[in-house]
C-alpha cells in the first residue's frame, strides 16, 4: 500500500482494496491483480498502465 501512496494513488474507502488515480480512469482493484501477478508483479503492472495512461494523455 506504501508504494501505491508513493506513486500518487489513494485508496478507495468505497472499493474493498480499490485504488485510484487522477490519470486512470477505472479504479485498481490490488486483490484481483495480486492473485494474477504477485505482489512485485501486480504494483509493476498498475504502474505500467498508469505510464501508458499518462503517455497517451500527453499526446493528445
Amino acid at each position: 500500500m506504501a508504494a501505491m501512496v508513493r506513486n500518487g494513488f489513494t485508496k478507495d474507502e468505497r472499493l474493498l482494496n480499490g485504488f485510484r488515480h487522477p490519470d486512470l480512469p477505472e479504479p485498481v482493484f490490488m486483490t484481483m491483480t495480486i492473485q494474477a501477478n504477485g505482489y512485485w508483479g501486480a504494483l509493476k503492472a498498475v504502474l505500467e498502465s498508469l505510464k501508458q495512461n499518462q503517455a497517451e494523455n500527453t499526446r493528445r
